[in-house]
């Protein structure tokens, strides 16, 4: 009987025949949902023990099973739970990328767990819990080479997203016992050595932990100074370095020093291979804030609109990287007192930053507290302060529940809807600029923005000359 029906079966799949309705669920959906159903149905002790279980499975089960979870809200607080298990987060985190999109809106719905939104930040901080106890067991071993480097390349991966998703002060701690051990490697090379400290440097920066980011500078500065090696088959990541430490001379305002670093960025930047293109736009926006606090607005406008560009280009409409080249446009705008664009790039950016990280994020912060101060200027003509008062209470609503230690955002936040709550500020010029829109510029290619950069002052190309020579 068995073997009759194995032969029907099979003549009928060589047919074209279906024994199944097209549309029916795989072994592997029916089996997803039959579980979630059951972690529902089971009572809370019953249902951490399914969830032990299941911590074991591949990465490709777990996910549907992730997935399928954000259907019920009733289901969130495990979801949160089990997203802050750094192990299993690490598993769907390492070599998934073409799962990202899901496990993200995993985590935006886990954030929706009453009372607790910062999934992130837990999650880093039982992240650093798990490194430390790996660096006490690890202290003077260095048998495991291969695993403490693929750690390091992970710790690297994580910090980095953790900035990226604005939990800038995680990412600075996660990047900062990477460097410990990085440092359990008897030969860990320079060009590893440079690009960790080039992720801290950012994120220290982001963090404004400026005294750390001073310690940072002077190591990074001390590999960059380093004379190149004869064979020169190791390609440091020069550009990278560049960046971070204009970055951080831009950050504590010493703009001499940012101009320099600035323009040997600009120098190296190469327009060629697709990685490369994300340095070129990372230039593209430091220069322009150079030009800017230089008051060369004109020239800062056409910077970041090529940033702007270029970005939309490489990354997509709906990217985080778009979005934070987009959020830099406006604060570029913001300081040219083109208050009405500024507030279409930051509202943009906020619908942006919503569908990729939700808007209980530390970026929806920082953009309501732009769009609050935005608002509040344009007030200043059409009379109308109630949508400001909004955005600035909202502002103050997130920092709260996301950042409740962080004194520095909040008493900003508060100066603001101060500012606004007092009404409008007679002394200030209520004229706008009008810029050039982004899209009115067409695209430069990365020699015909050096040539302008450097023609437009004679300090600017005697310095490029010198750096390109």
């Amino acid at each position: 009987m068995i073997s009759e029906l194995f032969q029907t079966m099979h003549k009928a799949r060589f047919s074209g025949i279906r024994i199944v309705p097209e549309n029916s669920p795989s072994l592997q959906q029916s089996c997803v949902r039959a579980l979630v159903e059951s972690v529902r149905n089971a009572k809370k002790g019953d249902s951490e023990g399914w969830l032990r279980q299941v911590q074991f499975l591949p990465a490709p089960l777990l996910t549907p099973i992730l997935d399928r979870m954000c259907r019920y809200p009733e289901l969130r607080d495990i979801l949160r739970d089990e997203l802050t298990d750094p192990v299993l987060f690490m598993k769907l985190f390492n070599g998934y990328a073409l799962d990202y999109d899901t496990l993200e809106k995993c985590l935006r719905e886990a954030a929706r767990s009453i009372g607790r939104p910062a999934v992130l930040r837990d999650l880093a901080n039982n992240y650093c819990d798990m490194l430390r106890t790996e660096l006490r067991l690890r202290k003077g071993e260095t048998q495991d080479q291969p695993r403490i480097r693929a750690r390091v390349l992970e710790s690297l991966r994580f910090g980095d997203y953790l900035y990226e998703a604005g939990w800038c002060r995680c990412g600075a701690e996660v990047l900062t016992l990477t460097q410990e051990l990085i440092a359990l490697l008897p030969q860990p090379g320079r060009p590893l050595q440079m690009e960790s400290l080039a992720r801290l440097l950012r994120a220290q920066i982001g963090s404004c932990l400026t005294m750390r980011a001073a310690v940072t500078v002077q190591r990074l500065l001390a590999l960059v100074e380093l004379p190149v090696g004869e064979s020169g088959a190791t390609v440091l990541p020069l550009v990278k370095a560049y960046l971070q430490l204009g970055s951080y001379y831009y950050h504590v305002q010493d703009y001499e020093r940012c101009h320099q670093w600035a323009l040997r960025a600009l120098a190296s930047a190469a327009d060629g291979d697709a990685p490369a293109k994300g340095d070129v736009i990372d230039v593209l926006q430091l220069i322009a804030l150079f030009c800017i606090a230089k008051e060369r607005h004109d020239l800062g406008n056409m910077l970041i609109s090529q940033a702007v560009q270029r970005a939309r280009t490489v990354y997509g409409s709906l990217h985080r990287k778009y979005a934070d080249v987009l959020q830099q446009y406006g604060f570029v705008l913001l300081r040219m007192n083109a208050i009405l664009p500024a507030i279409t790039a930051f509202t943009e950016c906020l619908d942006i930053t919503g569908r990729v990280y939700g808007l209980l994020s530390p970026h929806a912060v920082v953009l309501e507290g732009y769009l609050a101060h935005c608002l509040y200027l344009r007030s200043h003509t059409t009379g109308r302060f109630d949508m400001a008062l909004r955005h600035a209470e909202t502002a103050l609503d997130l920092a709260r529940q996301l950042m409740p230690t962080s004194r520095r955002v909040r008493q900003q936040l508060e100066q603001t809807r101060d500012l606004i709550l007092r009404g409008p500020d007679h002394r200030r010029d209520t004229k706008e600029s009008q810029p050039s829109r982004e899209r009115d510029f067409h695209p430069f290619s990365l020699r015909e923005i050096k040539e302008k950069f450097f023609e437009l002052d004679s300090s600017f190309e005697r310095d490029g000359l010198a750096c390109s020579g």
